[in-house]
């Protein structure tokens, strides 16, 4: 019984693949488990965010673009802007912290600020191994939170199986995709 429920599963599971997977859908796309098969669910990391954001910034015509810059808030308020347009003094932050795919956290601003009411944290530590939070409750309009928990992708040791999951390069394109839109309503 157990092997014709999983059977099943698989198979409306493929059905849905067969679609093409977009920034609309590919929640529905999200595999738990495939029979026989080790799957992997990894995430997007900050350093390849870093590069598609300067990139998509420089494309879009900002200028004085830099990747992993210290910014001053406010006094005692410092964040790192995973990239920042020193002319436009817009930027972007970046939230490393994910959970199992659920489409419901990707409209967040910050999966920090629905568990605290801040915004944004960021983590300071001193020679001697002491740290704090420094705790920005508001961050300014010109400063956007991309969050890792929406850019999942999924792989198997299998190549044929891979077909029907979330790859690599499709979230790589829905990351891109959704950068456009948000530094668009950006000003340069």
């Amino acid at each position: 019984m157990k092997k014709i429920l999983l059977l099943l599963l698989v198979l409306v599971s493929l059905q849905s693949q067969s679609q093409k997977i977009t920034s609309e859908n590919y929640y529905d796309h999200f595999v738990k488990f495939i029979p026989g098969n080790k799957l992997t669910t990894a995430w997007v990391n900050k350093y390849e965010v870093a590069q598609i954001l300067e990139e998509e910034m420089k494309n879009a015509g900002f200028e004085w673009v830099s990747t992993f810059r210290l910014i001053k808030i406010n006094d005692g308020e410092y964040v790192t802007a995973i990239c920042f347009s020193e002319k436009s003094k817009v930027g972007f932050l970046y939230e490393g912290s994910h959970g199992m795919p659920d489409i419901k956290r990707k409209s967040l601003k910050s999966m920090y600020k629905e568990s605290t009411g801040n915004d944004y944290a960021e983590k300071v530590v001193q020679l001697n191994g002491d740290s704090q939070f420094i705790k920005i409750k508001d961050l300014p309009n010109n400063f956007f939170i991309l969050k890792e928990d929406p850019y999942w992708y999924q792989f198997t040791e299998k190549p044929q199986t891979e077909k029907v999951l979330v790859d690599k390069q499709t979230i790589l394109e829905i990351l891109r995709s959704d950068i456009k839109i948000i530094i668009s309503k950006f000003q340069k």
